[in-house]
């Protein structure tokens, strides 16, 4: 064990030390605490087994091969539009009953679903994608507009949940930095509500909402 707390002062000194911008700094952390962690399994432990549990956690994330964010791509497409309004104005108003008697014009973009909720300097727009022989003349009195579509970086909170898009949204602005790519603030963040299915919220005990935020290549700032 006296070799063990070796390690893992060495570990705490390069944890000080590293930049974790740098990507061979966090390569090397991630060797050295998968180095701890099969040292703490094979050795005959009796200290906290919460602290070895935590520290498997911790290499777990470090590990690039394990991402908990997909980069996706959204085809342009057609959709009926809110228009930008202020939360209160988008649920609170006609917009929402509309939608629900008009399901049928409507088709899924992107897991299953047709809608993104919009969101930019407290405003919302809510987009509904329809099909492609749907005119106006259908949608009548909202706009049918082409949205742009593009890449996209994706994670999941919970739904209602202020806090969780909160954590979530900064957990992946921060990954982003370990990438090629960056926000792309001429774009939305958009979010939906994705497989609003019972057994599905039993399971978890909340409905997931996807959070898309824009992104570009950082070669074409």
């Amino acid at each position: 064990m006296h070799e063990l707390k070796e390690i893992v002062l060495e570990f705490i000194q390069q944890i000080e030390q590293a930049d974790f911008n740098n990507d061979t700094d966090v390569k090397l952390l991630y060797e050295k605490a998968k180095e701890i962690k099969t040292e703490l399994v094979q050795a005959d432990y009796n200290g906290n087994p919460s602290l070895v549990n935590r520290l498997a956690e911790v290499t777990e994330k470090m590990d690039k091969k394990v991402p908990d964010v997909m980069i996706i791509r959204i085809n342009k497409f057609r959709a009926v539009t809110s228009g930008r309004l202020s939360f209160e104005d988008l649920f609170g108003g006609n917009f929402e009953p509309w939608q629900e008697a008009h399901n049928h014009l409507f088709k899924p973009v992107v897991f299953d679903c047709p809608d993104f909720l919009c969101g930019k300097d407290g405003k919302a727009e809510w987009i509904w994608a329809v099909k492609d022989e749907v005119s106006e003349n259908d949608t009548y009195p909202y706009e049918i507009i082409e949205y742009p579509g593009g890449l996209y970086a994706v994670a999941v909170s919970l739904d209602g949940d202020s806090e969780s898009y909160d954590k979530v949204r900064k957990k992946v602005e921060k990954w982003l930095e370990s990438t090629n790519f960056i926000v792309d603030s001429e774009r939305d963040y958009m979010g939906n509500m994705i497989y609003v299915d019972d057994e599905i919220k039993e399971g978890l005990g909340y409905h997931q909402m996807n959070l898309y935020i824009p992104i570009k290549l950082r070669k074409q700032q």
